[in-house]
């Protein structure tokens, strides 16, 4: 019973604690400055320092939308707007574009950022850090004159200088049309036969780099650089058209190791994750441009350097995961194995018939030559060793003949070289002995392994 009341008290003290410190956050909330019978907009009016706000407020039509919803101004002073350029007050959609990145979605308190930054959407789409003492806009900043004055539809701060809104990733790749990555990812476009409608198949394999809740690191080179990295991975993506022809495969192949899905603005590390799991080498002496984005950053670079293992990656083909069977399912088990690298492998046994085969399809291997290796441990399913092998493409093309498969052997056998034509899929087969006999046509499989040769 005592532990009871010892362990109730202890509850009771978290419960008190935690109304203590909700009591204190929203005892920050209600001693701020309030105007609770007027809109926000009402509130900007009445402050004379924001009068130049006000004015462009109206002017961009925003202060309508203001009027009503749940919003967080940040209004910038009277002295903040004085040097304003009349390439944004005279445009505008470039000032609707201004005004809106002063105005968060719902009602934001300093309090409320006092642990770490928030993350604010912005009416003009773009994302703001808040923190206790200012907001931030990619790399400009404004403090705070005052802050959380609450109005009937949100919070009010004035603050001490303006922020422009950025263009996005995608806006600054359009932008920077004379660059070879920007005319490469801009060529990325493919017509729908049915609707005969023309997509950029960037924006849906890769990313999308118009979506500013994301971010992103992209790498532009310029043409020396580009014309090199091109010539050193055109070998990989051969194709049967033409040579100057670039596939789609291969300029997917290209882009996406120029991409990151974090935004380095600053302290970026020597090496970047590409998105597709590429370790790309980043060496700021090579580093011609740097451009700053709502949703990242752009660096223009006259260097390209990446893991070779990672860019042209081995081939990993666990035994049961195949594409197809020459005949009946009956005869095709996948095994639990603890010894097995996925902890299972494929076991075809009593089929009675001749050249049973397992098909594994691998639709996206590299032009180059590789060597094929397997594991395969006859654990007593047959007191003997017994025999299989490896076609390529078609069932009758049995380059390396039969390989024995050992009584209890898990080591890896090497089995022999193919070198890949055109990239695309590559068909591998297990083949039993051309024997209807179950004492010899047992298939058994753990893993194959494809690795390419780096000439």
């Amino acid at each position: 019973m005592k532990m009871i009341r010892k362990y109730k008290n202890y509850l009771l003290g978290l419960f008190a604690l935690g109304l203590f410190s909700c009591e204190d956050q929203w005892a920050a909330h209600n001693d701020a400055p309030q105007d609770l019978n007027n809109n926000l907009v009402q509130m900007i009016y009445s402050d004379a320092d924001l009068s130049s706000f006000a004015s462009l407020l109206e002017k961009s039509g925003l202060d309508k939308q203001l009027a009503s919803g749940s919003y967080t101004v940040w209004a910038p002073s009277n002295a903040a707007l004085e040097e304003l350029p009349e390439s944004i007050s005279g445009d505008d959609d470039m000032l609707r574009l201004f005004v809106g990145n002063h105005i968060g979605y719902q009602e934001r308190l300093s309090y409320q950022a006092a642990e770490e930054p928030i993350r604010v959407k912005m009416l003009n789409g773009k994302i703001s850090l808040l923190s206790e003492t200012g907001i931030r806009s990619v790399d400009e900043s404004a403090g705070f004159e005052y802050a959380d004055r609450l109005a009937k539809n949100g919070v009010l701060y004035k603050v001490d200088s303006y922020m422009v809104p950025k263009k996005n990733v995608w806006e600054i790749v359009q932008e920077e049309s004379d660059n070879p990555v920007s005319q490469l990812i801009m060529e990325m476009s493919e017509t729908d036969p049915i609707s005969m409608e023309t997509s950029n198949y960037y924006r849906y394999e890769i990313a999308d780099l118009s979506v500013e809740d994301s971010t992103y690191t992209l790498i532009m080179l310029d043409e020396s650089a580009f014309e090199a990295y091109k010539g050193e991975m055109k070998p990989y993506f051969k194709d049967t058209m033409p040579e100057d022809f670039m596939s789609k495969a291969f300029k997917v192949g290209l882009a996406k190791d120029l991409l990151s899905i974090t935004a380095y603005y600053d302290n970026v590390p020597d090496t970047l994750l590409s998105v597709d799991s590429v370790k790309v080498a980043f060496d700021a002496e090579h580093v011609l441009r740097k451009i700053n984005a709502s949703n990242g950053v752009v660096y223009v670079m006259d260097d390209f350097s990446y893991k070779w293992s990672d860019k042209v990656p081995e081939i990993k083909i666990e035994g049961e995961f195949y594409d197809d069977i020459s005949g009946s399912s009956g005869p095709v088990n996948v095994r639990a194995r603890s010894w097995a690298s996925n902890k299972r492998d494929l076991l075809v046994i009593n089929h009675s018939t001749p050249s049973y085969h397992v098909t594994y399809n691998v639709p996206q291997a590299h032009s180059t030559k590789y060597k094929i290796y397997w594991r395969a441990n006859n654990d007593n399913y047959i007191p003997r060793n017994n025999w299989q092998s490896i076609a390529i493409d078609s069932v009758s093309n049995l380059p390396y003949g039969n390989k024995m498969v050992g009584i209890n052997d898990l080591s890896e056998v090497f089995i022999g070289e193919h070198e890949v034509q055109h990239y695309g899929q590559l068909k591998v087969i297990l083949k039993a002995e051309a024997n209807s006999n179950n004492d010899w046509n047992s298939l058994v499989l753990d893993y194959l392994r494809l690795v390419p040769v780096f000439e």
